[in-house]
């Protein structure tokens, strides 16, 4: 639609389209941190497996690329924070949690081994888990991880939509969707404003 309405090329979109969510990224990372949850707030997190094939399914599937997240439950839509790992072990999930997480939340998660020392993280409330092998959720507490589950579907179906993403792309498309989720109610606008930011007229 973009190429037809002010009539460039493929390519020349494709750049463009790039740049804009590069910006995107740039505007998360230089910005403040993004921080979830608080005092009396529950924190969902979880991981995901992001698979890909190569653009409109030509090629073969490329490697799976693990995607650790968490929502704060106390926003409409749960507002959420990604970030691709290497590892899903304890020393490199549980120091995302605590840049990522405000003093006094609550986590609530399933049975994985590396979220054993939640608890122990500085300004971490609680930390209540399902056991998705016996339950969806758990009937003392109440933890379920539904809304993180529910994120990832919103964020791989827009994903999904780009008839493949290549590897080296997909931190700036989970960059967008995060921006999207703070801005995207008048986008145009507010990127607009934040490039006019970055990039000064002399």
């Amino acid at each position: 639609m973009a190429i037809r309405d002010v009539n460039i090329g493929k390519k020349m979109a494709i750049n463009i389209y790039q740049w804009c969510r590069d910006m995107c990224s740039r505007i998360l990372v230089n910005g403040p941190d993004i921080k979830l949850g608080g005092p009396g707030q529950i924190v969902q997190i979880d991981e995901s497996v992001f698979t890909h094939q190569g653009k409109n399914n030509h090629g073969h599937a490329l490697p799976p690329v693990w995607v650790f997240g968490m929502v704060d439950t106390s926003q409409v839509p749960a507002l959420g924070y990604m970030e691709i790992v290497d590892q899903r072990d304890a020393a490199t999930l549980l120091p995302i949690i605590r840049d990522h997480v405000l003093p006094g939340t609550t986590i609530w998660s399933d049975m994985w081994a590396a979220y054993n020392g939640i608890r122990a993280l500085p300004g971490v409330a609680g930390h209540d888990r399902v056991n998705h092998s016996i339950q969806f959720v758990n009937p003392v507490s109440g933890a379920h991880t539904n809304m993180i589950e529910s994120y990832w579907h919103r964020v791989k179906l827009t994903i999904n939509t780009m008839n493949g993403v290549r590897r080296e792309s997909l931190p700036s498309y989970l960059d967008e969707f995060m921006w999207r989720e703070r801005y995207g109610k008048d986008a145009l606008t507010n990127l607009i404003a934040q490039i006019a930011q970055k990039h000064p007229l002399p």
